[in-house]
């Protein structure tokens, strides 16, 4: 947001057990394997241009295996809930990080299908969310132009669920989703009260407010009997990095963010408990996910935004769906994929310029299709452009006009700190890759931001 620097019973139940309750240890959750295909090989479409999934398995199964596969989709009747927290990192304790931040997201991670290598559209709020929203990338949305961005007259998804009958509803706890565009398609849409504006940072602390809205919202009686969609997104880890009693884990910047964390995971385990006592839960489907990551100094930086790092896209996103079972899934994935599978899961078909691909069909067991990723960030009044392209473990990062270029190998490096060198033949195939995907992008110039006030403030900062 920053402006500088087994049954569907059994899931929900799981889902919405208390925090005072001891863990139900869950088996290891399987681990699909990313595809093995080199850059230099025949570059399929990236995501947003291919179409499809991935395929079925083909052979036959015994009686017995049968009976105990998970369902082919969601009932015909499923709710979608998605919940985004602000700047949350991928780094977290289901990933290894040693610190217990995050026990009830850490719980409900493992009776997921988590998608390791997830990332975000954009590396800060505005051009991620926006999005999310359109299931397109950033570049291609109508859009202001300026650094905390407005947009209009673009289709986003909950627009298509709302003529499609569905009833939708959003909780926001920032001021800048007041007049951003993004309540667009939604028949309710509160702002937590009392906030307040600051274009820099995020002062006010939300989480329990966000949480009671949410259950206000979804605890209207007329849900039993109609199918609704529900967003929320959380604020708190998002800087200043407040301190909340109860909660120390020291006093440096990532420190204070970990306790950030903690005190949103605490009021997301009360908004899972309260879902888990309502008669549609067992037919509802649970995304989490965030809208980018936060910099601690990994590339002399902090916060998020102006780049595309790692740090700064490289997501959780965990879907929790009646009658899947958990496992893990390390093929690279995007957000931008989230409109297309929400919309599957009503039985409405995505708008035609949507540039994702639904993974609802892994999340009910078929193989995930290797893809291309891309990570977009257009040029603003703030900041200039920059896009990446995640090919299998490859990362090619592009500058400004595109002509300066980086290659990482992200799963071996990734802190991103060894670029690959120029005669290694994988960087020429990158290359070749991201002027291919290039060619697909719809750029869309922004209707107010122009010219002169496009990268204004780098300009300003560092004049010829």
């Amino acid at each position: 947001m920053r402006r500088l620097a087994g049954s569907a019973s059994l899931v929900f139940s799981l889902l919405g057990c208390s925090r005072d309750a001891p863990p139900v240890q869950a088996s290891t959750p399987h681990v699909e394997a990313s595809g093995s295909s080199s850059a230099a090989s025949a570059a399929p479409a990236p995501s947003g241009v291919a179409s499809g999934a991935g395929a079925e398995a083909s052979a036959a199964p015994s009686a017995a295996a049968s009976a105990a596969a998970p369902p082919a989709g969601p009932p015909k009747d499923a709710n979608v809930i998605l919940l985004s927290i602000d700047s949350m990192r991928a780094d977290m304790p289901w990933n290894g990080y040693p610190r217990a931040i995050a026990p009830r997201l850490t719980d409900l991670e493992s009776k997921a299908v988590s998608f390791t290598r997830a990332y975000s559209i954009s590396s800060y709020t505005s051009m991620s969310l926006g999005g999310l929203l359109g299931g397109k990338l950033p570049s291609e949305l109508n859009r202001s132009g300026y650094f905390f961005g407005t947009y209009k007259n673009n289709v986003f998804f909950p627009k298509l669920l709302q003529g499609a009958g569905v009833h939708t509803m959003g909780v926001q706890a920032h001021m800048y989703f007041k007049a951003a565009g993004f309540e667009q398609g939604f028949d309710d849409w509160q702002l937590v009260p009392g906030i307040t504006f600051d274009a820099n940072t995020d002062r006010d602390v939300t989480s329990p407010q966000s949480e009671a809205l949410a259950e206000k919202l979804l605890g209207d009686p007329a849900n039993d009997t109609r199918r609704f969609f529900f967003w929320a997104h959380f604020l708190d880890p998002h800087d200043l990095y407040q301190r909340h009693p109860g909660i120390d884990w020291g006093k440096k910047d990532r420190d204070r963010y970990d306790g950030e964390v903690q005190f949103t995971d605490q009021a997301l385990g009360k908004l899972l408990d309260f879902i888990a006592t309502r008669s549609w839960a067992p037919r509802t489907i649970l995304i989490v996910t965030s809208d980018h990551g936060e910099e601690f100094n990994e590339h002399a930086m902090t916060r998020h935004g102006f780049e595309i790092w790692e740090t700064l896209v490289h997501v959780p996103l965990m879907v929790v769906a009646p009658g899947v079972k958990p496992r893990r899934i390390d093929v690279p994935h995007s957000d931008v994929d989230l409109a297309p599978t929400i919309l599957e899961a009503y039985g409405v078909p995505p708008d035609p310029g949507f540039e994702g691909t639904s993974i609802l069909p892994e999340v009910y067991g078929a193989t995930a299709a290797p893809r291309d990723v891309v990570v977009d960030l257009p040029m603003t009044s703030d900041n200039g452009k920059r896009r990446a392209l995640i090919h299998d473990s490859l990362k090619i990062l592009c500058f400004d006009g595109d002509a300066f270029c980086k290659v990482f190998d992200v799963v071996k490096d990734p802190l991103e700190r060894d670029p690959l060198p120029k005669s290694d033949p994988q960087v020429q195939a990158m290359k070749d890759r991201f002027v291919a995907y290039g060619k697909h992008v719809k750029e869309v110039p922004p209707f107010a931001c122009t010219a002169d006030c496009l990268n204004s403030q780098y300009r300003r900062l560092h004049p010829q």
